[in-house]
């Protein structure tokens, strides 16, 4: 049975303390220091939980209601999927402490380091490619891009899209193929260039520790 427009708003209330709670039982969980299997779970759990209330919600709320709480419904998928980067910094922080390359020539611990980069900052635009995919499938028209191609019309974002315009947010590229429009895109742009800057510092401090650890 659907739920009432009156009971919304507490649901998202209650889902998104839920949903912080089990992200904060599974980043301080003992597993992180054992199996990869269990550091690849313990990476993944808060995003399923999160995608499983969303689907909850779907069955639970009518479209009236969605689109009434529409805001609340986007706070919650934002929420679900930024919860992605702490887990994965973790998850990339535990799999380094397991690993030394100190005794290695100087060309294999640079080749590493390149590649250990190039992972951790195409994660990022990955996952924000995400991030922006799915708030536009939410949102139709109202939230997304605009194509100059196409005299700065709306449209519908794919994975290669999404990918392009995340990469070029990344690097400050300016918007000349594609530009945001809507208070979420907004932010999320916003966000991302943020993120930007905190990921390359932290891509310094992980390459530090693995030139420079002791055995």
């Amino acid at each position: 049975m659907l739920l009432s427009t009156f009971f919304a708003p507490i649901l998202f209330l209650f889902q998104t303390v839920l949903l912080v709670l089990f992200w904060y039982y599974c980043f301080r969980h003992p597993g992180w220091t054992k199996c990869h299997c269990e550091l690849l779970l313990l990476f993944l759990a808060p995003f399923l939980f999160g995608c499983a209330m969303l689907w909850l919600n779907l069955h639970l709320l009518s479209a009236d209601t969605l689109r009434t709480w529409h805001n609340l419904f986007c706070c919650f998928c934002l929420l679900t999927v930024l919860l992605l980067l702490p887990q994965w910094y973790k998850l990339m922080w535990r799999s380094l402490t397991t690993l030394s390359i100190t005794g290695h020539s100087d060309t294999f611990r640079l080749i590493f380091i390149a590649l250990f980069s190039l992972i951790m900052l195409l994660a990022i635009i990955f996952f924000f490619a995400l991030y922006y995919l799915w708030l536009d499938h939410l949102s139709g028209f109202t939230q997304g891009l605009r194509s100059a191609a196409s005299n700065y019309q709306p449209v519908l974002l794919d994975f290669i899209t999404a990918f392009h315009f995340s990469f070029c947010c990344y690097f400050s590229l300016g918007y000349g193929v594609y530009a945001p429009y809507g208070n979420w895109f907004y932010f999320l742009v916003f966000l991302e260039c943020l993120i930007a800057f905190i990921n390359n510092g932290i891509i310094i401090c992980y390459a530090f520790h693995l030139l420079f650890k002791k055995e």
